[in-house]
Parts: structure tokens; sequence; C-alpha cells
């Protein structure tokens, strides 16, 4: 008794569906769908990131019966779920139902074929629909993560675009960023069109390099060393990265080089010199937005100022200050851009004292060039020994306060009774700190964020906003959970 095979889509999303089939024997077959899917099933869209899934419900029909159905076994046929996606087709599924990750690329449709093979017979049917894939996040925050081998990996806490929260993981290694291995260093999103558009630079202990947004993908061409004016070798990786503008960013070494990316998209060569004298700076960042940088000399132990020029023009070196803004003598502790554009670098001087030092630019009227100038120096008495001990320091972005972590325990150096006291954060019992964090974003100006981690807990991140009068004091404003240990944070 010849048969037939019924098809029906239980759930999809909204999809056009045809069909065919391929009659490779002595048999007659036909398509046959249990309900007529013509008014239904349109074009099927589906969120970048969601779960598509397409139940089918897979019935023969008897040749001497218009109506009469049997379930058919799946066992008998093999099943494949086929997006056509112009170079390497893309296999979503091999079984009868579809539950899959939809990581196409958004703003496109794709053709998806899906073939039920009668493994008897080798007979093939064929019903394919259009798959329109859209950007199923609008933003929100991006974690660089670590495990306890230092491999990397990147989750995401954001909006969708019905304005639900979600919290994706695995979306660097998902990518198909190779370079995994090393810890995170750091990571940069950028909008800029000299720059490629919408990018997110991820530079692990391995490589650097940057993914595509808002899909996180990656391609071959999407290393670092690809826009590098000096060709290096892949490994040769950042430590540090701060974007300042659509004009400029910076890019650090861990071997104290430093490069620049101007609107021309050519990473210049090394910058670290002095009347043509090599030097190692340290990997952070000072100075405004447009005019000149403030970088530290780790070999000489002073501050230097780099200065920047529109039109995508690099200088080729460094440049010394004035030794009462150049701190001589100095070891650097850490430093940090504010939201004002000013600069508060922590530092022990050379008489053992720690001072709090902060900067702004100002022009030399004598060259005409921009250089750091040190508006305030503040010693940091009593007990500001333990900023050495520091595990992980960061400043708050709005008013400038001191925090560092030891341990499970946040610190802040308190004004007025000039000591280092634990914070105020009455009900709260940090695991063990992970790092600190800022972020340049608006919203998010006031805030600090202290991510933690145990395996009993797994990742958290704190956001929290100090009081604007005293720095011991701060809100929990969110407490996000995490997959991995949070080493880095920024937004998009």
């Amino acid at each position: 008794m010849i048969r037939y095979i019924t098809i029906g889509l239980i759930t999809l999303l909204t999809g056009m569906l045809n069909s065919c089939y391929e009659d490779k024997g002595h048999y007659k077959y036909d398509w046959v769908q249990e309900i007529d899917l013509t008014d239904v099933l349109k074009d099927t869209t589906v969120g970048r990131g969601n779960v598509l899934h397409i139940e089918v419900d897979l019935k023969k029909r008897l040749l001497d019966s218009e109506n009469e159905t049997e379930v058919a076994n799946p066992d008998d046929y093999t099943f494949e779920w086929k997006a056509l996606t112009g170079e390497e087709n893309v296999i979503l599924g091999t079984d009868k139902d579809l539950t899959d990750t939809i990581w196409l690329a958004s703003g496109n449709s794709y053709q998806v074929n899906y073939t039920v093979t009668e493994k008897k017979t080798g007979v093939s049917w064929i019903s394919d629909f259009k798959l329109n894939v859209v950007e199923g996040v609008k933003g929100g925050f991006i974690f660089m993560t670590e495990d306890t081998d230092r491999k990397v990996d990147i989750e995401i806490y954001a909006d969708d675009t019905e304005g639900n929260k979600i919290h994706r993981t695995g979306l660097l290694s998902s990518s198909g960023f190779p370079y995994l291995s090393g810890g995170a260093n750091s990571i940069a999103y950028t909008n800029v069109r000299a720059w490629g558009g919408r990018r997110l630079w991820v530079a692990t202990g391995e490589a650097s390099g940057w993914l595509d947004m808002p899909d996180f993908s990656w391609k071959d061409k999407n290393m670092l060393r690809m826009i590098m004016l000096t060709p290096q070798p892949v490994s040769y990786t950042m430590k540090s990265m701060y974007c300042l503008s659509d004009q400029f960013m910076y890019f650090f070494t861990a071997e104290g080089n430093v490069h620049l990316l101007t609107s021309r998209g050519i990473l210049s060569a090394d910058i670290t010199y002095v009347n043509n004298k090599k030097f190692q700076a340290a990997s952070y960042y000072g100075g405004d937005n447009s005019h000149a940088a403030i970088l530290f000399d780790q070999d000489r132990k002073r501050f230097v100022s780099y200065a920047m020029k529109s039109g995508g023009t690099v200088t080729e070196s460094c440049y010394d200050i004035n030794d009462n803004s150049a701190v001589p003598n100095s070891d650097l502790l850490y430093m940090q851009q504010l939201y004002n554009m000013g600069t508060v670098a922590i530092v022990k001087d050379e008489d053992d004292k720690y001072q709090r030092c902060q900067f702004r630019m100002l022009q030399n009227t004598a060259s005409g060039l921009y250089e750091g100038h040190l508006d305030q120096k503040e010693e940091l008495k009593g007990n500001a020994a333990m900023i050495e001990d520091a595990e992980y320091t960061v400043i708050d972005k709005l008013n400038g306060f001191l925090y560092f972590s030891i341990g499970n325990k946040l610190y802040t150096y308190r004004k007025g009774i000039d000591e280092c006291v634990e914070v105020n954060l009455q009900g709260v019992n940090f695991d063990p700190i992970v790092s600190l964090n800022v972020i340049a974003h608006n919203d998010y100006k006031a805030n600090i964020f202290v991510a933690t981690y145990s395996e009993t807990n797994k990742g958290k991140v704190y956001r929290l906003t100090p009081e604007s009068t005293d720095s011991r004091n701060l809100t929990v404003e969110e407490v996000i959970d995490t997959e991995g240990a949070v080493k880095c944070i920024t937004y998009w």
C-alpha cells in the first residue's frame, strides 16, 4: 500500500511555508498538509539570540483514504533545518522539531529549508520558509569574565526590544574569537563610522581584536594587528583601552607601549618617547577627550603629556611638563579620568607620603601645547598605606572619591577623619571582590560597580551610588547575577 506524508507545523512564530518533494525511488509521493498554512504562516521573525521553536506533527495518509492518517515514526526519517546565508549555509538542527538559539546576523532575511528524508527509500520532502532575524537587544551592560583557568568569555545584562531584562552568557566563545586564554584584560564599546561602526573591542591575555555589534560576531580580519601602522604578531595584546571620543582611543600594552587610534582608523606606532628616548608607560589614562593626555613614565617616575591633533594626525612622541605638575620621583598607584574631564592620580611621592593629585589640561602659552597641570595635591594621612595593599581600585567619576578592595572588604579614604575605613552597606556581605569598575555612560556616571565571585554564589555585580557628602555611605541600586567572575564592564 502506497503511503503519503503529512507534515503539520504546530508551533511557528509567523512564516510562509511551501513544500516539494524529491523522488529517488519508484513510488509516487505527495506532500499533504494537515492544515492550510497559506494565510497563517507569513515571514517568520525572531530576535537574534532568542530561541526559535518549531514543533512538527509528522503523519502519514493512506493512499485509498482522503482523510485518514496515522502517526509517522520519526525513527524512519532523517531531518535537517538549513538556513541559506549566501556564504556558508548554517544547519540549525537535525531533529524532527527545531529548538535553536538563533545567532544568524541580524537585519537579514534567510530562506530556511526543512528536509525530511525517508531512510528506506531515500525520498526527501523539502519545505521552505523565510526567517527574518532582527536585533533582539537594545543595549545594556557587557561583562568580560574569567573562570578559574583564566579563560575569558562575555555576558550581557540588557534590555530586549520589548523592554524586558535579559541575561546571556558565552557570547565571546560563540562569536568564533579563538583567543580566550590568559585572562580578561579590557573591553570597550565604540560606535564610530571611521572605525567601522559599532564595535566591541576585546583584549585577552592572548590577543586583541573586536566583535561586530550588535551581533557579537567575529571574522578573521577582526584583529587589532590588522589596523596597526607597525605590524605586530597576534600575541601583541593590550592591557587596557580607553575610548575618549569619536576621534581618539588609547591602547596600552603590559610592556608599557601606548598606541593611539584616530579618525583615520589606523592604530599608530608606539608613542612612549620623550626627546627620542623610549619609556615604559603605566597602563592608566588621564587627561581630557580632545586636547592632551597625561601618561606616567615609570622609568623616570614622573608624569608626562601627549598632545592630540585633529584630523587624524598623530604626534610621534610625548613631552615633559614642569616639575611641579610632573610630581617627580613618585610611584603611581592608580590614575583615572573623572566625569568633568579632570584626572585624579594616587601616588607615593619621593618622601614616601601618599598624595591625591588632581589635574586639568591647560595650554602652555610658550609652546602652545596642552599639558597636564596639577591643580591640587592633598596628602592622604593616617592608615593610607593600606592603599598599597589594594587588590582593586576605582574612583567614582562624579565625586572623585577613592575606593579600593582587599579580599571581600570595600574601603574608602574618608576625608575629614583622614583614614581608610570600610564602607557602610547595611545588610551586604560581599563574597571575594574580583574587580571594581566605573563606566562612561551618562546614566551611570554616579555609580561604582563591585564584582564578586564564589563557587557557591557564582558572580554578582553590585551597582552602588556613593552619598555625595560622605564616601562611606553607599546605596545598592541593583545586584546583577552573573555566571563568571566579572573583570571588566562596558555599556552599549
